[in-house]
Formats: structure tokens, C-alpha cells, sequence
């Protein structure tokens, strides 16, 4: 993978990262608090429609490429201009340490 150009991460996205806070009935409930702001490289990979509890719900999915960080997990999601980008896997391209390449989905 030849790296991205400074012109090719152009986005500036904020990392969020889970936190699960418990609930009175003994479980928790997950919400997300921003962990850093970061540029990005955001491409977009395709999109497909589901149906979820007999309603559709469109599916979109980006690569989103990022400087390489030890603190980015799987578990976490970018928020792109209000819109939150689910981590679903990170690829350490050419094993280098020099930039992670995570495939993200977007549900709308």
C-alpha cells in the first residue's frame, strides 16, 4: 500500500471511544465519549439495504485510513460530520506501524 498523500486526509474525524454505564435494573447501557481528533482519509466502498424488524435500513461502508495508533480498537467509531462510523476491523497495512486502514459501516 503506497501511503496516503496529506491532500488524500483531508477529513477530520474524532474518535470515540465505549463506555458502559449501569443502569438501575442492574445491566448497563453503552454510549461513546471522544477519545481524539484525528485526519482521515474516507473512501466509500459500497451500500446495501436491509430489512431490520420489517423496516429497510440502508447499510454504507468506508475504509477510513488514519496515522497508526496503538490506542485505536475494534470496539470503537469515528464521528464523521455527525454521522458515526462503526469499527468493524483495523489492518495494519505493510506492518509498519505507519497508518491503519479500518473498514467501517454506517447504518442510516
Amino acid at each position: 500500500m503506497s501511503p496516503p498523500t496529506v491532500a488524500a486526509m483531508r477529513h477530520r474525524v474524532t474518535i470515540e471511544a465505549p463506555i458502559d454505564v449501569s443502569d438501575d435494573l442492574g445491566g448497563f447501557m453503552r454510549t461513546f465519549a471522544p477519545r481524539a481528533r484525528v485526519w482521515a482519509q474516507i473512501d466509500a466502498l459500497g451500500a446495501s439495504e436491509q430489512f431490520v424488524e420489517q423496516r429497510p435500513e440502508q447499510l454504507r461502508r468506508y475504509a477510513v485510513t488514519v496515522r497508526w495508533r496503538a490506542d485505536l480498537k475494534s470496539d470503537m467509531r469515528f464521528d464523521f460530520r455527525g454521522r458515526k462510523l462503526v469499527i468493524r476491523s483495523l489492518e495494519d497495512k505493510g506492518e509498519r506501524r505507519r497508518f491503519l486502514q479500518c473498514l467501517c459501516e454506517e447504518f442510516s
